[in-house]
Order: C-alpha cells, then structure tokens, then sequence
C-alpha cells in the first residue's frame, strides 16, 4: 500500500466497536414507539447509512409525529449510558502507535458531536496519537463532508498524500469529496457487500494499512 503522511480516520464502527451497542439502542427506541425491533443484524448493515434522519425514516420513525431532534438527543442519553461498554478493536492501539513512530499525522473526523467526540476519544487514553480530533457541531448525524473538507483547507494537505479509513459508505463518500484514496473495514456499521460496491479498497482488519 503506498505510503501516505496524513490518516483519517472515522470513529464510530472504525476504531471504537459500538455496533452491539448502536443496535441495541435502536431497538429500545423503537420499542419504546411500538415500533417493531430491527429484524437482523443484517438488516442493519444494509440500511445504516448518512444523513441519520433519513436511515430512522426507513427503520420505522415517523417525524410527522415526533421531530427527529428529540429521537436525536433520546439516543445520545441513551449512547452516553452504555459507551464505555464498547471496546476499541483489538488493533487500534498498535497501529496508531505505528503510525505515529513513522512520523504520520493521525486525525479522527467523525459524525460525532465535536465536544462528546473529544471527551469519547479521551475515555480510551488515545487522544495524544491525533493531531485534530474532529466532530461536527450537533448530535443530529449529519455528513462529515465539510468537516473533512475544512481540516483539508487549514492543513493545506494534498489529497494525494491522504487516505481515509473508514466503515461506511458515507467515509467512501467522504474521501470523494476531498478527492483523497480510502480504505473500508466490514467490522463496523456497513455490510462487507455494500462497502466493495463502492469500488475503495476493503481491507480485513486495521493492520492491513500498514
């Protein structure tokens, strides 16, 4: 794989494994609505995708009854409750640490609230592995395109010398819009299926970027 200087990388489903936990607070909320439950786990990867909103329509939420804010900030309750029950992958820790002797620029740039996403990141102990930690600024999951975009402006990075690694569609898409390569992992909030259709490279494991 070619050598690049800068490291994007997602959080959610690439680096933390909350996808246990993200399925079992969509099922509490559609519960709670009389909603049914997802039907498999399967289902999920295939229909998980950016901007949130529009994945809860298709799952069941009906915001011609509720306002998709309030569902947002119920997640986020919820979230904050079980977020320090999901472990980060087993080769997260070596790899940034890899990275980082080798003189590379780490960054994390989520669809995460920015101030949650600082204090999830600071929980595991490996904030001092980036050089910018970015999320955006509400909890109502929208695309991270501008997000990436800004960091790539006050960087002054070449694309060139990007890559962007992600779990999702939305990350492919993402790393489009910045013109940068990127690589997908089918362990987080994607179907292996979906992420190949994209055309980026699909690697197993984090390991497999070194």
């Amino acid at each position: 794989m070619k050598n690049y200087s800068y490291y994007l990388f997602d959080w959610n489903g690439t680096l933390l494994d909350d996808l246990q936990i993200n399925m079992e607070i969509e099922n509490l909320l559609l519960s709670r609505r009389g909603l049914p439950g997802l039907p498999s786990k399967e289902y999920y990867l295939q229909k998980f995708g950016f901007p949130i909103i529009d994945f809860y329509t298709e799952i069941g939420f009906d915001f011609d009854k509720e306002s998709y804010k309030d569902v947002a900030v119920e997640y986020a309750a919820e979230y904050e409750k079980r977020i320090s029950s999901a472990p980060l992958f087993e080769d997260v820790i070596p790899v940034l640490e890899e990275l980082k002797k080798n003189g590379k620029k780490l960054v994390i740039i989520s669809a995460t609230e920015h101030n949650l996403l600082n204090e999830q990141v600071k929980r595991y102990g490996i904030e001092n592995c980036f050089s910018s930690i970015l999320g955006i600024e509400n909890n109502l999951g929208k695309s991270k395109v501008d997000r990436a975009k800004m960091w790539l402006s006050l960087e002054n990075a070449s694309p060139e010398d990007t890559l962007f690694i992600g779990d999702t569609v939305h990350d492919f898409e993402t790393a489009k819009a910045i013109g940068c390569d990127c690589v997908l992992i089918p362990r987080g909030h994607n179907s292996e299926n979906r992420l190949r259709k994209t055309g980026a490279e699909v690697k197993s494991t984090l390991k497999e970027i070194l």
